[in-house]
């Protein structure tokens, strides 16, 4: 979620990429409460950390998947306790994110199955999976892979396919010469990148602290990992409804690749949100009831 992509509609001739965006927190809304935190093993995996809020007795579980960059805390901390007011909510950290299962390799396939791992693990039973940007791609690869497991599929701020903006010097930087930097260089080098403007605020230094969790060389892995990613030859096999929450203002996934991910979907329904790619921390109100909708439609 805090990167800048573009995405990459099939057979159609791409734009030049917009520049990395540099975030102002001010704009940013986080809760100032967390949902309860919980480390869970995963045999043969490692430990997962998850936030959960319980919802009603019996309801249907929703479990919602990050974006890139982010955390469960910095991309769903608001959507938590709306969401938990219908379906028991489980949010967890992917791997190489924040307090997420340590990795020398970041792929969606494992992600995955960390995914299908914690929903044995905590016998949430089918789940509506909701992905959000890089997210998007992870969830997509769990329905595929673990269908048994999935009820409903949400996808905010995504595509079938990416493009890294690997022609941007600083992504370029990244991609490149920050592989063959040592840990700390490289850190600092991320950090400086990803300082967003009033960074020195109580809630600035609370959200580059989350940053600062982030395993540097699995993000690298998971920036390449979105580079090559194409859900094109499957997705239209997917079994289960799905909904699209298409961000008309998006610079990082256009809207036409959002519409052209809904449109490849067997059988999908789309909400159009006024917002840019960063709609579930700067208009959260407007998102969360969208993504509400969107869950109750599915979970119906």
């Amino acid at each position: 979620m805090f990167w800048q992509l573009s995405s990459r509609p099939a057979r159609r001739r791409r734009a030049p990429s917009p520049p990395v965006e540099r975030l102002d927190v001010s704009d940013l809304h986080f809760a100032e409460h967390m949902a309860t935190g919980l480390e869970v093993d995963l045999p043969g995996r490692g430990t997962a950390f998850v936030r959960i809020a319980d919802g009603p007795p019996g309801a249907r579980t929703v479990l919602l998947v990050h974006g890139m960059l982010a955390t469960a805390d910095l991309n769903w901390s608001l959507a938590i306790p709306t969401l938990s007011s219908r379906f028991r909510v489980v949010a967890p950290d992917l791997r190489g994110h924040g307090r997420g299962t340590p990795t020398r390799r970041f792929a969606a396939e494992e992600c995955a199955d960390d995914l299908a791992a914690i929903v044995n693990a905590l016998d949430l039973g089918p789940v509506i999976v909701v992905g959000y940007s890089l997210g998007g791609m992870v969830a997509q690869v769990f329905m595929h892979r673990h269908p048994e497991l999935v009820v409903g599929l949400v996808l905010c701020a995504t595509a079938c396919s990416f493009q890294v903006p690997t022609e941007q010097p600083a992504v370029r930087f990244v991609a490149g010469a920050a592989r063959r930097m040592p840990e700390g260089l490289r850190r600092a080098a991320m950090l400086a990148l990803l300082r967003p403007r009033s960074a020195n605020s109580p809630r600035g230094r609370w959200l580059m602290a989350q940053v600062r969790a982030h395993d540097t060389r699995a993000l690298l892995e998971a920036i390449a990992e979105v580079a090559n990613f194409n859900s094109e030859a499957w997705i239209g096999a997917t079994a289960c409804p799905a909904a699209v929450i298409v961000t008309m203002e998006d610079r990082v996934v256009s809207p036409a690749s959002q519409r052209l991910m809904s449109d490849s979907l067997a059988e999908s329904t789309v909400y159009e949100l006024a917002a840019d790619h960063f709609a579930c921390v700067k208009l959260p109100d407007e998102f969360n009831a969208t993504l509400l909708t969107a869950c109750v439609g599915l979970g119906s």
